[in-house]
């Protein structure tokens, strides 16, 4: 029996833009404007944060669109000159989780009058008559996403809430997938660029949960069997328990019949975070029709390490002195280094100051900075 559901199901087609989104960050303009044009809205808002408080609150990622485009200019105009002050912001990361909460709501009547986000901030993005809501994030990272104004007048009407309800999960997946690459450093990656990443673990699977391809750390993930294997060409999990809730994923993720799958995400092992994201025949980073998802998997426990080789060839450093700043990076001290290499204390530091000589820097936090920005140019893993 075939699902009778039409692939240009309005819900479905949102669902394949946001699975677009969450592997290509430049593909978010596009589902926010068809967000837009089905539910009838003026734009969006999506935001990643930590903390509960406006002195502890952090953001992670921040986009806003309106009409159908991205808008950097907002985005860097709110970070810079109300986020601070946003009144709201503290308020929504106190709010039950999925609770739809018009923006009105989240001023008093006095901070209406006199409150500069809500005044001027949120009537240039289009929001002041929007719906906000936090969503359950992950490793201590919650999503807030706003809706803007709707488009019609008479306020939102209540097969439009129905829609922004079914969407909440997906847009909260395609927000953690979206932040697991940036902080892989794979932004607006094709197929090959997230293939080819040292950082991260990736699998695709075909339309039938087979094994089609994988990336070096992946296979290294599967061939230890700590948590992932591969058995006869299909995804595992080494525990019952979290077996049945990988194949409960990709059972959404790929569904037997027609119609648009569903992204979601996992803990294997205690420490490897899976997100399991449909990849749609659509997609346009993959000319074949034989990827049917992709299986992004992110150890944060596991340090990445940095070639010295590369280090010294891209920052024109002697072997000597790559070794000390790729150690310096990894978090070792100045002592540590000493003592590892048999060096008197003084002789490291005064390669230390030929490094910061030749790179036009005086302090370690900014050589620090320099290594790890060259993270996945001939990096190895420590323990292969």
């Amino acid at each position: 029996m075939r699902n009778t559901k039409s692939p240009r199901d309005p819900f479905d087609r949102i669902l394949a833009a946001l699975h677009g989104a969450a592997l290509d960050e430049a593909r978010w303009p596009d589902a926010d404007r068809l967000i837009g044009e089905i539910i009838g809205t003026s734009g969006g808002s999506l935001g990643l944060y930590t903390g509960t408080s406006a002195a502890d609150v952090t953001a992670f990622l921040l986009r806003i669109c309106i009409d159908g485009h991205r808008r950097k200019d907002w985005e860097r105009r709110y970070t810079e000159e109300y986020f601070a002050s946003d009144e709201r912001v503290p308020r929504i990361t106190r709010l039950d989780y999925g609770r739809i909460t018009p923006t009105g709501d989240l001023y008093t009547d006095a901070e209406k009058k006199t409150s500069p986000t809500y005044n001027e901030a949120v009537i240039g993005v289009k929001a002041r008559h929007g719906l906000n809501m936090r969503l359950e994030g992950a490793d201590g990272m919650e999503v807030i996403w706003a809706v803007h104004d709707p488009i019609e007048r008479g306020g939102w009407h209540s097969d439009q809430i129905g829609l922004i309800r079914r969407l909440r999960p997906h847009v909260r997946q395609s927000a953690l997938v979206s932040h697991a690459l940036a902080e892989a450093r794979v932004t607006g990656a094709a197929a090959m660029e997230i293939l080819a990443s040292r950082r991260i673990g990736v699998i695709y699977l075909d339309r039938r949960c087979r094994i089609a391809a994988a990336n070096d750390r992946a296979l290294e993930i599967l061939r230890r069997g700590n948590g992932l294997m591969d058995r006869n060409g299909f995804l595992h999990a080494a525990t019952r328990e979290a077996n049945a809730e990988l194949s409960r994923l990709l059972a959404c993720a790929l569904p037997v019949f027609e119609g648009q799958g569903s992204a979601g995400s996992m803990t294997v092992n205690r420490r490897l975070a899976l997100h399991i994201t449909p990849v749609g025949n659509d997609y346009p980073h993959f000319r074949t029709r034989r990827f049917g998802a992709v299986v992004i998997i992110v150890d944060p426990a596991r340090p990445s390490w940095i070639d010295p080789a590369s280090v010294a060839a891209v920052l024109e450093l002697t072997l000597t002195e790559s070794q000390l700043a790729v150690a310096l990076a990894a978090g070792e001290t100045v002592d540590d280094i000493a003592a590892a290499t048999g060096r008197a204390e003084e002789t490291v530091r005064w390669h230390l100051k030929q490094i910061y000589r030749k790179l036009g820097i005086s302090r370690q936090v900014d050589l620090v900075r320099r290594v790890l920005s060259l993270d996945g140019f001939g990096a190895v893993s420590r323990d292969r």
